[in-house]
């Protein structure tokens, strides 16, 4: 079903699609080995990536990233999987911002409707995984980041979210802070590499 959403998202903009079979990669690594699937969908999320940037080497372009500003709030993205690319022009935007962009562009009502899943296993799905729902986690998210608000009280007042979700949100929020940033450094006494240098 998702092959065939994402050639009709490919029909309705004109993008050129090819397919890459991952699996005998990850039936190279796993062998007959018993994994979670956790475990095997993160391998999976990292190796779509390398695909794709060899693709994008290939093509002389860019991996547009797809991580949106909840996903990458609740940690829900693989590191080094699909929270790297290039360039992520929805990574602003919430979920719901997500949903209602992709409606005033004309994307197909069967993919907007269907429930999120990276789709590493059969029946995943996004808050399942989560044990959150996006649209309480935008709420709660909204609130936290974009109002400043810290009193639980009122964020269960104001979201109408309840007290065990929020306090599930921030506890996702400060977990996966990592997956926010590059990876620490030891500068072990030397300088810190600058973004840019100009010379005069």
């Amino acid at each position: 079903a998702s092959e065939q959403h994402a050639a009709a998202v490919a029909a309705r903009f004109g993008f050129r699609t090819e397919r890459i079979d991952i699996s005998p990669m990850i039936d190279a690594y796993f062998g007959d080995r018993e994994v979670s699937a956790v475990r095997r969908g993160n391998k999976m999320a990292r190796e779509r990536m390398s695909l794709l940037f060899d693709v994008a080497a290939r093509e002389n372009g860019l991996v547009l990233g797809t991580s949106n500003k909840t996903e990458t709030c609740l940690g829900y993205a693989t590191w080094y999987g699909d929270a790297a690319s290039s360039l992520n022009p929805l990574a602003g935007l919430y979920k719901r911002e997500v949903w209602a962009m992709a409606k005033a562009l004309g994307v197909p009502k069967e993919v907007i409707d269907k429930a999120p899943s990276a789709d590493l296993w059969p029946g995943q799905t996004d808050e399942g995984e989560l044990g959150i729902a996006y649209e309480a986690a935008d709420r709660a998210l909204n609130a936290l980041i974009e109002e400043g608000e810290r009193s639980l009280a009122r964020l269960t007042e104001t979201t109408g979210v309840d007290e065990k979700t929020i306090r599930a949100i921030v506890t996702r929020l400060n977990r996966f802070s990592f997956k926010r940033a590059l990876p620490t450094v030891d500068l072990l006494g030397g300088k810190p590499i600058p973004e840019r240098i100009d010379l005069f």
